[in-house]
């Protein structure tokens, strides 16, 4: 009998199984609508178009950061019970702020973004605060135990944000009315968010305010400083390159979602799972360590398809009209194999605000120091290298604070040894298969690269992804 309760057991769906399966769906789904619509505008627009397009889109994600300022860091970070107390008590201190903080963005923002009219501008403005205030939203819903209902909004979302771009881009394209729609759709977005009851949270945990409201600091200028790194070399050309320009180096520094996609997934459930149980290291360890192990299984076969496909890729997305972003291309994915980890999730549940906000400003200010350094030397392909080496060390200093806060060795928290062989490995037979693949018609070679690299991540990720088909309705052992 004993024996037969523990296989029942291992049948029953893993509760942080199911939360992995709607955040990782709910984001990959929009992830690849953005990809797709990547492709076809870049693919149809002139490259003054297309400049501009993503131009917006470069500001808006810097607006929506620092506008919004730590407040979906917080959300997930701390218990809510506690969190809507701190802000009822301090509500007009954190109006004030946040409203100064708004009014002063948009104005720099308005004077000094380029490749934009006045009109646009100001309805940017608009578009920029309802898309923080939903994605705050969105964050209340998920920490509220509703990553399940966060998914099917998003999914919905996804197809009408599609439709509606595929429409403006064959009928008669406009920026205006492409944003004016999105606004539109976004409202009831929100709208729908709000509908949903809220599931309160049964227990309340008392923090210092004074700290609460330090840490809640330094998670906001963690965000800023973490968007403005992502941003800081386009942000940097855009006000050096023609908008023609701009664009070819936008697709040849274009980082695909998927991969911020998986860290903002490994972000939310880290931070979720760790604050949980604060006092346990050996759990928080494993707990790190299998993200390192799961997210690399995904990410180092994607590397070395992009690596090795390269020109393939290129002369199929983009029907060789931008070949000229190559270059840039191959230095930017350099980027990707740190993306295997959320580097600063145990330093943010242990209200390490402080260590967070030394990294990004690490990061930036080594990214400024190396750009000086290496556009004279390199040009475009300097500006996007030095990125890469800056987010290189930033990740080993966190690594390293992560270490110091749960007080074990540094090389405790990473499982070189596993990284190592896997990196060998996946080289290895990328390599073979390029060369295998080299004298195929195009079509032929890039769908059986694409069918291998999604069978070497399934055989090389069954062992964290099968708990994950266990917790699916209707599974039989």
């Amino acid at each position: 009998m004993k024996s037969k309760g523990i296989d029942q057991s291992l049948n029953k769906p893993s509760l942080s199984s199911m939360k992995t399966l709607w955040l990782f769906s709910g984001r990959l789904i929009p992830a690849i609508v953005l990809f797709v619509i990547f492709i076809l505008f870049s693919r149809k627009l002139s490259y003054q178009d297309y400049g501009a397009f993503q131009s917006v889109w470069m500001y808006t994600n810097i607006v929506n950061v620092i506008i919004g300022f730590g407040i979906s860091s917080i959300i997930f970070s701390t218990n809510l019970n506690f969190l809507f107390y701190f802000a009822r008590k301090n509500k007009n201190r954190l109006f004030l702020f946040y409203a100064l903080l708004s009014l002063l963005t948009f104005l720099l923002f308005f004077l000094f973004s380029k490749n934009i009219s006045p009109s646009l501008k100001i309805l940017l403005i608009f578009f920029t605060l309802v898309q923080t205030t939903t994605s705050i939203s969105d964050s209340l819903l998920i920490k509220q135990k509703g990553e399940k209902k966060s998914f099917i909004i998003n999914f919905f979302y996804a197809v009408f944000f599609l439709g509606w771009h595929l429409y403006i881009l064959n009928t008669h394209y406009s920026l205006f009315t492409l944003i004016g729609g999105i606004l539109i759709l976004s409202i009831f977005k929100w709208i729908v968010i709000l509908l949903i009851p809220a599931i309160k949270e049964s227990k309340t945990i008392s923090y210092d305010e004074s700290q609460f409201l330090k840490h809640w600091s330094y998670l906001g200028l963690n965000d800023v400083l973490g968007i403005l790194a992502k941003w800081i070399d386009k942000f940097f050309l855009v006000f050096l390159l023609s908008a023609a320009d701009f664009a070819i180096f936008f697709n040849g520094s274009f980082e695909i979602p998927l991969f911020g996609l998986l860290i903002s997934v490994a972000g939310i459930f880290l931070t979720t799972e760790i604050s949980a149980d604060l006092f346990s290291t050996e759990k928080i360890k494993k707990i790190y360590l299998d993200t390192f192990n799961n997210l690399s299984a995904i990410v180092f076969p994607l590397f070395f398809f992009l690596f090795f496909f390269k020109e393939e890729l290129f002369s199929f997305a983009f029907q060789d009209k931008y070949q000229a972003s190559l270059p840039i291309f191959v230095i930017s994915i350099f980027i990707l194999p740190l993306r295997i980890n959320n580097y600063t999730a145990i330093l943010q549940c242990f209200s390490k605000g402080n260590i967070i906000l030394l990294g990004a400003l690490i990061d930036i200010l080594l990214a400024i120091l190396f750009m000086v350094i290496l556009y004279p030397m390199m040009g475009t392909r300097g500006i996007v290298l030095a990125p890469v080496l800056a987010t290189t060390l930033q990740s080993i200093f966190y690594v390293w604070q992560s270490a110091k806060a749960l007080h074990i060795k540094t090389i405790e928290l990473i499982p070189l040894k596993n990284l190592m062989i896997k990196w060998l490995l996946y080289a290895s037979l990328f390599y073979c298969t390029s060369l295998l693949l080299q004298n195929f018609p195009l079509f032929i070679k890039l769908g059986c690269a694409a069918f291998i690299t999604f069978l070497i991540i399934i055989i090389g990720s069954w062992k964290y992804i099968n708990p994950l088909f266990r917790s699916l309705p209707g599974y039989q052992k």
